[in-house]
């Protein structure tokens, strides 16, 4: 009976190794088999080949050596196009728009001069005479040469230790601009629109870095001209007298002439930095073209589109100004005239000592450097002149009678802005690699190297994971069996 049982196991044994065997074997065949139905049904040309039986070993090794080249140009061509993805390459679109009629921008002119001699009171040289450079410390001019006998007199026959001693710190620094700077009814001798007669009532005043301005066409009339024929006769034309007999005699008052900017309407008028000047004893020809700029932002470009505090429409100059104006209030606690918002007005020495020197400061900076908007519309402008003939000067004369006989002469600046053509450019950034170009390329990589498309890797996916679960399931059950083998009672 013992014996019997010691000879029952090696029998046994050997049993089980052959069972084990024949079970790999068989699943051997059946995982071939598996992946050779998969060859024949997916679209993997290549894959088809290499697994086919009926083929010769060395055939099926170069249709695998084929297949694998294929494979890696396939995943060289897929990091190229994901890395070209990511630089987010763009490009620029200029097209040309004809429209039967265009808008006409806002015209804001300035005298380069700020303040008029006539028009400062004792008070306002009290304040600031020696601020303007006008009077010394000792309240004498700095250079009695430069100015008229009559205005030397005057200067001498003011007392200023009484206006000292009744002086209050509450001088009102924005009523003492627009009262002293030039008046456009004064500036303005002859004004034409589309050859109809406009006047001083149809600009409107603006406080900028150069005092007093007065704009055509502002946006706050509600007005929005139109020209529907290009060329001088459909434009604007005027006729200036820049006073310079009115003119001070210091930094910013050396140069004679208007300062000009042509802008859109929602933008304020950031002349002194972006406007042109514009000489006396010409006649100015301005032909304008408008441009539409159309930026992408980030990744793609660097423009910014949000919103600013004191601005319905953000632009350079308007991010600008509220950022100078931050700047000044916060070193001085007040602002200057030419600012938004609802802080209070610097007052007095306040105003030339500390608000001033401190918007020059950030003028002559890197700070307040602003992003470019995505959407903005800018005018271009070309400019030709001609020299005044004497029988304009004397018409005008005759007109204007008041005038000082023998000033207009170097005071006379003629202007016409008018629309080169009643067209415009777009200038248009535009994505020239998006997400969608990505999969259209890898798609036709994929066709071109492996012959395969998103549904053949669908397939491929659907394989695999039949294959796993198949393997997966029966594992675990086996595990669960224990194999025993009793020897023969």
């Amino acid at each position: 009976m013992t014996s019997h049982g010691i000879n029952s196991r090696p029998t046994s044994s050997s049993s089980l190794k052959h069972r084990k065997s024949q079970a790999q074997d068989e699943h051997t065949s059946t995982a071939y088999d598996t992946l050779e139905n998969f060859g024949e049904d997916t679209d993997f040309h290549g894959v088809k080949r290499i697994i086919r039986r009926d083929y010769s070993i060395p055939r099926r090794l170069v249709w695998a050596l084929f297949f694998f080249i294929g494979a890696g140009l396939l995943g060289y061509q897929i990091v190229n196009r994901i890395v070209y993805y990511f630089t987010y390459p763009h490009v620029t679109k200029i097209d040309l728009v004809f429209e039967p009629e265009l808008q006409f921008p806002a015209v804001t002119i300035c005298n380069l001069n700020q303040f008029r001699i006539s028009n400062l009171t004792d008070d306002d040289l009290y304040h600031f005479g020696q601020d303007m450079g006008i009077l010394n410390s000792t309240f004498d001019l700095t250079h009695p040469d430069m100015y008229s006998t009559n205005f030397s007199e005057r200067v001498k026959n003011i007392d200023f230790a009484a206006i000292g001693a009744n002086d209050s710190a509450e001088f009102n620094v924005e009523s003492f601009i627009r009262r002293a700077g030039h008046q456009i009814e004064d500036m303005l001798l002859l004004c034409k629109w589309k050859g109809e007669h406009c006047s001083a009532e149809n600009f409107t005043h603006e406080y900028t870095h150069l005092g007093n301005c007065y704009t055509f066409n502002h946006r706050l009339t509600g007005t929005k001209h139109v020209s529907r024929k290009a060329g001088t006769g459909n434009g604007l034309k005027l006729y200036i007298n820049v006073e310079q007999e009115e003119y001070l005699n210091f930094a910013e008052g050396a140069d004679a002439g208007l300062k000009v900017l042509i802008h859109a309407q929602e933008d304020p008028p950031f002349v002194k930095e972006l406007g042109f000047a514009l000489s006396p004893s010409q006649h100015h020809f301005i032909a304008i073209r408008r441009e539409d700029l159309i930026n992408l932002p980030n990744p793609y470009g660097n423009c910014f589109s949000g919103t600013l505090k004191y601005y319905d429409h953000y632009t350079v100059p308007s991010c600008r100004l509220e950022c100078e104006l931050e700047t000044v209030y916060n070193e001085c606690g007040c602002k200057l005239a030419e600012f938004p918002s609802n802080y209070t007005v610097c007052h007095g020495h306040q105003y030339f000592n500390c608000a001033r020197p401190a918007l020059e400061a950030v003028e002559h900076s890197d700070r307040c450097v602003c992003q470019n908007p995505c959407n903005v519309t800018e005018f271009k402008h070309d400019i030709s002149s001609a020299t005044i003939r004497p029988s304009t000067v004397t018409n005008l004369q005759e007109m204007h009678a008041h005038l000082p006989s023998g000033t207009l002469t170097s005071n006379l600046i003629v202007v016409n802005v008018y629309m080169e053509a009643l067209n415009y450019k777009t200038i248009e950034q535009m994505i020239a690699y998006d997400a969608i170009s990505l999969l259209a390329d890898i798609g036709g990589q994929m066709g071109l190297y492996i012959g395969a498309s998103l549904l053949t890797i669908l397939h491929l996916v659907e394989f695999i994971g039949a294959t796993v679960g198949n393997k997966v399931k029966p594992s675990k059950e086996g595990s669960t069996k224990n194999v025993q083998v009793h020897p023969a009672a």
